[in-house]
């Protein structure tokens, strides 16, 4: 059976359950992170702040913990854990969450200066961390930024991106230079 057709078949089906059966099964089989990128969309500004400090915290305490460094897949994984807890938070605190990707990136490049975040063979530069996924949440931010302050958010960015010595944000680095984010 084809993967179209299936796709087809699933589809059918749940275009056949009622809005109430819909809910519950995404209720029940939805990652963590989906139901929690829900309820912080709906958070009131105390709540948001509470958890963006939470996550920031993390994140701090995932820059420096140096098991976490020696394991650049571990280390991603925690890394995008805690991002997606502030995709919520996207529309509600835009500039603070533009300043811990802008650490995220320049503490990854001092780990980098310090030998970690590489994966094996260090020093033959071949195997180190880059995250596409990392890459593609801090493009997809930079796409939800209110105009009035996405220009110089994606200025500042560049200039990080550009003084930066390692590849690890390569990608995202390309899209923004062939997206039309320029004043």
């Amino acid at each position: 059976m084809s993967k179209a057709r299936s796709t087809h078949k699933i589809r059918r089906h749940l275009e056949s359950l009622t809005k109430d059966e819909l809910i519950n099964v995404i209720l029940k089989f939805a990652p963590q992170s989906f139901l929690e990128n829900i309820k912080s969309q709906f958070a009131s500004k105390k709540e948001a702040l509470r958890i963006f400090n939470n996550a920031s915290k993390s994140i701090d305490s995932i820059l420096s913990d140096e098991d976490l460094l020696y394991s650049p897949g571990d280390f991603e994984r925690k890394l995008l854990q805690q991002l997606e807890k502030l995709r919520g938070l996207w529309d509600k605190l835009p500039l603070q969450i533009g300043d811990v990707i802008i650490k995220i990136i320049e503490d990854v490049e001092q780990a980098f200066e310090n030998g970690y975040l590489y994966i094996r063979n260090y020093g033959e530069g071949d195997e180190y961390f880059e995250s596409e996924d990392v890459n593609d949440y801090m493009f997809h931010f930079v796409n939800t930024l209110p105009k009035e302050i996405q220009s110089e958010y994606v200025e500042k960015l560049n200039e990080v991106l550009h003084n930066s010595g390692y590849s690890a944000f390569m990608s995202i680095e390309k899209k923004l230079s062939e997206s039309s984010f320029k004043k």
